[in-house]
């Protein structure tokens, strides 16, 4: 919610500085609507705000359009975490997604759960103020060293990287312009990395984040059929952007109901994760009894935590991606036609119909294709009844029967597009001989 508090002087732990008293913003979970008149009488179109004010609805508690759900499937406890929070940056609105996969314990992303959303609202120091930066850079350099004393040899040249690293759209120069996401998100990732240190903890988890602000919507204060003018709302233009660490995994779906995947794996066998990690750690790497490749002992390259492992180059550093989303009525009015081709997923101009979120405890099961078929196929087969909610649970479950065998979650995100889509089934074959096969007895698809 939109109110502050005042804090304390208090020491958050033995190795924090003390914080002096403070006026800050407690993180929203909740986006407002105005209230507004339903009654038969009224045409729709006609509808009347109420006298009442707002309404507030938190994100994890609107079915029809967040769908979540988790399970540890055979695991003794579920590591994995995920939130939802609406940020303030620079007088904005933006609506926050994450979800995280934690390993060695749970510790990681507990942590990032509850505080990640909020380092990168409040963010601002890093971006304006050098010497936050160098400050920063100062302790990964003193108290962590190997790799990180050669990454700060180029530090300026990597800060200059992700400033000029914005989206560029010709009608919105000046909100492109003031965008600061692409720097701001990886400075306090890293901020939230280092904070986790001091818990002495040796837990890690991997992320991935979704930052969804209206950029445009050419019908101010009409009802349609609410008058805020959000990502999912018709005539709106949105900027998706996107920051990734490890194997969790963005997908978005268009409006041929394709699977996009927008994340890459930072695994190992990622050519651009080897070429950077040869350069300081070329007898690291391994493959281990199944013929996976690891980096030591881990899996992923990238993460947050994983403290022994961050003097050889396991970094919190995200990988970012900027898309636009919305109707493709007012896109194909607001873009270029390369600006649209460049910028929207599959250069198809907008009307995407959902994203998703998802810990490797689903993709390693299912294929992206195959999730996005489990949630169409739902919506199509029952209606209404099939929102995001229930789709997210359905996917989980499907998880669960196949056999599993590590946490599951899921983050459906409804977009502009929900519900119309081909009814086309493109993994059915697929997905009913992985039913046909299951075992129950050896506790696996066969």
């Amino acid at each position: 919610m939109s109110i502050y508090i005042l804090s304390k002087c208090k020491k958050v732990s033995k190795n924090y500085n003390l914080y002096c008293l403070n006026f800050i913003r407690r993180i929203s979970d909740s986006v407002v609507f105005t209230a507004v008149d339903r009654s038969p009488s009224i045409p729709i179109r006609e509808t009347n705000i109420l006298t009442q004010g707002k309404l507030r609805v938190q994100l994890l508690k609107s079915p029809s359009h967040l769908g979540h759900a988790t399970s540890r499937i055979n695991r003794p406890y579920n590591e994995d975490k995920y939130s939802a929070k609406v940020l303030k940056i620079k007088d904005k609105e933006i609506l926050n997604f994450n979800i995280f996969d934690g390993h060695g314990g749970d510790q990681c992303s507990e942590f990032l759960t509850k505080n990640l959303a909020e380092n990168v609202e409040n963010g601002d120091s890093l971006v304006k103020t050098k010497k936050a930066r160098e400050d920063l850079i100062k302790k990964y350099v003193k108290n962590v060293g190997g790799y990180w004393r050669r990454w700060s040899k180029h530090r300026e040249k990597t800060f200059e990287s992700w400033q000029n690293n914005y989206l560029k759209l010709t009608n919105f120069k000046e909100e492109c312009e003031q965008d600061d996401l692409n720097f701001r998100i990886p400075l306090t990732f890293l901020k939230t990395d280092y904070d986790f240190f001091q818990d002495e903890t040796k837990s890690g988890s991997t992320c991935t984040s979704v930052f969804l602000q209206t950029i445009y919507c050419n019908s101010q204060k009409k009802f349609q059929p609410f008058y805020e003018n959000y990502y999912f709302n018709r005539n709106t233009i949105s900027k998706l952007t996107i920051a990734h660490l490890g194997d969790t995994r963005a997908i978005l779906v268009d409006k041929n109901g394709l699977a996009n995947g927008i994340t890459e794996d930072h695994h190992p066998s990622n050519p651009m994760e080897s070429t950077r990690l040869r350069r300081y750690a070329a007898n690291f790497f391994m493959t281990d009894s199944f013929g996976e490749e690891r980096f030591i002992a881990l899996a992923n390259t990238r993460s947050f935590g994983d403290i022994d492992y961050k003097e050889v180059g396991v970094t919190a550093e995200p990988d970012i991606i900027q898309l636009v989303v919305g109707d493709s009525t007012e896109i194909s009015k607001q873009l270029t036609p390369e600006e649209i081709k460049k910028h929207t997923i599959g250069g198809l101009g907008g009307d995407e119909l959902f994203l998703i979120l998802c810990t490797d405890g689903v993709t390693n099961i299912l294929t992206d294709q195959e999730i996005a078929d489990i949630i169409m196929t739902q919506q199509k087969r029952l209606g209404s009844k099939a929102n995001p909610q229930f789709c997210a649970q359905e996917v989980i479950k499907f998880v669960e029967f196949v056999g599993g065998d590590d946490n599951a979650t899921i983050l459906i995100i409804r977009l502009n597009g929900w519900g119309n889509w081909p009814n086309i089934d493109r993994t059915g074959e697929l997905r009913q001989s992985r039913l046909d096969d299951f075992n129950p007895r050896r506790g696996g698809s066969g």
